[in-house]
């Protein structure tokens, strides 16, 4: 019997190069090592990435100001179901006092334009006037009509409804779509800056991700490649890929749509991406390989302990290593986090083997 335990010591050592490293779970787990599926799809389809969480503004609609505002008043907020017309807050700014004054200087002027071409053209049809006379006023009265619905249109455009834009602190807000809520002004005083968007009216609660993504990964992100959570739980597609780099940070812009709401708009996330990966290897995250001389040492999860094993790295990557399978099932599982106090147990030991 010691025989055979002895010769299955043996080629364990011939296979691996090290030792069994004996420790309990409770030990393990107190000096911070965790243990993780060799093939966690959280690792294997990619590394992580920041994303802001934000919602699908493909089918929504935004309000926002060509000057700068203050919001004085507010009646709805970020979320809620509401209607076309409804009252969302009240907004300020001389600018805002001064459109609205040269509207109504402008519909009074265009009162009376209207008044005299409506005379004057009952003075040319009896020939009191000429034709011109008549033309005059009338192109008189158009330029004004003109310029009223041009000002009242850029009244709408800020969401200001000109035909009643008066409210009880400054000019009214209102939806100019039925939707979610999706951007809203979050508290009075707040100053919001030229053309930053104060209203977003979503017609549905679909989410989606923006992925800032390092240039230096950007070729293993593609269009259709899957996202999965933290915890390796498939949420969604990449739609797209920019192609234009931000030069602030080296980086380019992907967008997924999610298909699980586990998340909520304004959060910020960590996500992995399927990316490309070579034919028979793993995806490991970085703190679950470590170097010791010449070796890339992982630690396999065994009934005592954790049994190292050399591992060839076939590609280094943000956060994680790309390692070659051969010689594993797939199932096994392995440790992450502070390796540092395995390998030591393995030095200290003596049993370290060559190569």
């Amino acid at each position: 019997m010691k025989k055979v335990l002895l010769s299955l010591t043996c080629m364990f050592y011939m296979l691996y190069g090290y030792s069994e490293v004996r420790i309990a779970p409770m030990q393990a787990q107190s000096m911070g090592i965790q243990d993780i599926p060799i093939q966690n799809p959280s690792i294997s389809r990619g590394v992580p990435f920041n994303a802001f969480i934000d919602f699908d503004n493909k089918d929504s609609t935004t309000q926002s100001s060509t000057f700068d505002v203050v919001v004085v008043a507010i009646y709805r907020r970020e979320g809620e179901q509401i209607q076309q017309n409804d009252e969302i807050c009240e907004i300020s700014s001389n600018e805002l006092n001064n459109l609205y004054f040269e509207i109504e200087n402008t519909q009074n002027k265009y009162r009376v334009a209207d008044q005299i071409t409506k005379k004057d053209k009952e003075l040319f049809e009896a020939g009191v006037i000429s034709q011109r006379e008549y033309q005059t006023s009338y192109l008189t009265s158009r330029e004004l009509f003109l310029k009223l619905s041009q000002l009242k249109n850029t009244f709408k455009l800020f969401g200001i409804d000109p035909e009643r834009p008066r409210g009880s602190y400054g000019f009214r807000v209102i939806a100019s779509a039925s939707g979610i809520l999706s951007v809203a002004p979050k508290n009075t005083g707040e100053k919001i800056l030229a053309f930053t968007p104060y209203v977003r009216i979503s017609k549905n609660n679909n989410l989606l991700a923006r992925i800032k993504i390092p240039l230096s990964v950007s070729d293993y992100v593609l269009p259709g490649s899957k996202v999965y959570s933290e915890n390796g739980q498939y949420v969604g597609d990449i739609t797209t890929v920019s192609v234009v780099v931000d030069k602030n940070n080296n980086s380019i812009m992907a967008t997924a749509d999610l298909k699980q709401n586990i998340f909520h708009v304004g959060e910020v996330v960590d996500i992995y991406i399927e990316g490309k990966q070579p034919e028979g290897t793993f995806a490991l995250p970085s703190n679950a390989v470590i170097k010791n001389g010449k070796d890339n040492l992982i630690f396999i999860k065994t009934k005592n302990g954790y049994l190292p094993k050399v591992v060839r790295i076939i590609e280094k990557r943000s956060k994680s290593f790309v390692i070659d399978s051969k010689g594993f099932k797939g199932n096994e599982k392995i440790a992450s986090g502070a390796l540092i106090t395995l390998k030591g147990l393995i030095n200290n030991l003596g049993n370290k083997g060559g190569n």
